[in-house]
């Protein structure tokens, strides 16, 4: 049974016809997140397909939609003999007139000529048939790039003999290496992530010099599957072991690399998702805690819009935020009702007017709430279990090392995962052992560093922990759950 067929037969009934609607975003998303958990990294519909889609503060409605699509309205229009210098394609919330074109799709577009000239006339399409937001550079996979180092530093241990790119291009079956599932990665698939990469030409040099180094360090050992690791960890490895790659070597011993694009020292433990997953990692009261200081910000931030904004005031008054979802997108639409509203008063809701003051509320308080010892052991725990897991029944040893990859000179690897001050840093047993907390915070960035001291041994250590607080929903800022982040961790 292949990989999509196995999923519909375990998850169709999660969706309400038995199978989902590829033109409904939320349907999109699901099957997105089911298809990951088989380890099928497929981006369905990378593309935000929204009436009320704005980039940067600026509403961007309009879409260039599939070629052949476009043929067929441009053929419709002809024959009925309407007029048209251009077609450029509106998303709408509904079709006010019966479409002249319609697939299976459900979102409709109207017709404009231009920006400001609409022709009131309709199609109904799939989101997926929408190809790029007009007059916006397409938009490529963020993780391309680490995807493509990543990969290939495992490749060229396989395939020493690069010349080209157009030499990868042109071949096709396995690669030889494997995802940490056991499937075999194929080179339709490596040409895919190829693709989807706007540096894939200094990658993959970066990926050749990796290959170089790995094989260095390995100082004549063989090998005997090679694992390509973004997502899951082969046999019974930690999944929070933070490898990226992963060789087995043929005494059945394994070994991990975590691939970086930098240098410097070793910064492992740090920490990447929305502050609720972060704070609901270890359960207790701070889930709660971190969902009332979320509220607070923006009721804070809503009291400082001026009266003489009267239709932003009157928006920002009339709305409950507690009524909202704790997410990164599902509050895109009201945001983006409330981003009109202040619009209308020449205000930026998106930035300087709204979100900044929201942002810098909540990390004044964040940062306030860390200088609690109960609330700082709370995070620096957390971070510890992010970073390193807890141990799983039977799990086998895979002790890693720092990959630094280079294009011009040569990569670097440095040991890294015996590193027990970083672990201690974050392994705090006792509110005791944290002493003299002075988080800092200059009231108008996106990040704060959290202070304090720690006993290391017989040394008493300064540790310094930057954390960013942001949003990262494509199209803009589309729920309360704000995105935070750390570069790592400093032993001063």
């Amino acid at each position: 049974m292949n990989p999509l067929d196995l999923f519909f037969k375990k998850y169709a009934y999660k969706f309400d016809k038995g199978y989902p609607d590829m033109g409904n975003e939320k349907d999109v998303l699901l099957l997105e997140s089911l298809l990951s958990e088989l380890g099928l990294d497929i981006k369905l519909n990378e593309l935000t397909v929204d009436p009320l889609y704005q980039n940067k503060g600026v509403f961007n409605p309009f879409y260039e939609i599939d070629p052949t699509i476009d043929k067929q309205v441009r053929d419709i229009l002809n024959d009925k003999n309407i007029p048209f210098s251009n077609i450029i394609y509106r998303a709408v919330d509904k079709a006010e007139n019966e479409p002249i074109l319609s697939t299976k799709g459900t979102q409709p577009f109207e017709l404009y000529t231009d920006l400001e000239t609409p022709l009131n006339i309709f199609i109904k399409i799939a989101k997926k048939e929408a190809i790029k937001h007009y007059g916006q550079k397409t938009r490529k996979d963020s993780t391309a790039s680490s995807n493509i180092n990543e990969f290939l530093s495992l490749y060229f241990l396989i395939h020493p003999e690069f010349k080209s790119v157009e030499d990868i291009m042109d071949k096709q079956g396995g690669t030889g290496v494997l995802t940490g599932e056991g499937n075999e990665v194929s080179y339709s698939q490596l040409i895919g992530l190829l693709e989807k990469d706007e540096s894939a030409k200094r990658d993959i040099h970066i990926g050749y010099k990796n290959a170089i180094a790995l094989k260095s360090d390995l100082k004549g050992k063989s090998y005997k599957n090679l694992y390509w690791t973004p997502r899951a960890k082969p046999a019974n490895i930690n999944p929070k072991n933070p490898s990226d790659i992963i060789l087995e070597l043929e005494d059945g011993n394994f070994i991990g690399y975590s691939n970086k694009i930098a240098s410097g020292e070793d910064k492992t433990p740090k920490f990447n998702t929305n502050i609720i997953a972060f704070f609901s990692e270890l359960g207790g009261s701070q889930p709660e805690d971190i969902k009332v200081l979320i509220d607070n910000a923006w009721n804070k931030a809503a009291k400082e819009v001026p009266s003489s904004a009267s239709n932003a005031k009157k928006a920002i008054s009339d709305f409950d935020i507690s009524k909202e979802e704790f997410s990164e997108t599902t509050s895109r639409r009201a945001f983006a009702n409330l981003a009109i509203q202040f619009q209308l008063d020449d205000l930026e809701f998106y930035s300087k007017d709204f979100y900044h003051p929201f942002r810098n509320n909540l990390i004044t308080s964040f940062s306030k709430y860390l200088e609690s010892p109960v609330n700082l052991k709370y995070f620096l725990n957390t971070i510890s279990v992010i970073t390193y897991g807890t141990k799983i029944l039977d799990e086998t040893p895979c002790p890693y090392k720092l990959l630094i990859g280079s294009e011009n000179g040569g990569s670097i690897i440095k040991e890294v995962s015996e590193n027990k001050a970083l672990r201690d840093v974050v392994n705090v047993d006792s509110i005791e052992d944290i002493k003299s907390i002075q988080n800092s915070y200059n009231g108008s960035s996106q990040s704060f560093n959290v202070n304090y001291q720690l006993n290391i041994g017989n040394e008493t250590k300064d540790i310094t922990i930057p954390v960013t607080v942001r949003t990262r929903s494509a199209g803009g800022w589309g729920g309360k759950n704000p995105f935070i982040s750390s570069s790592g961790v400093k032993i001063d």
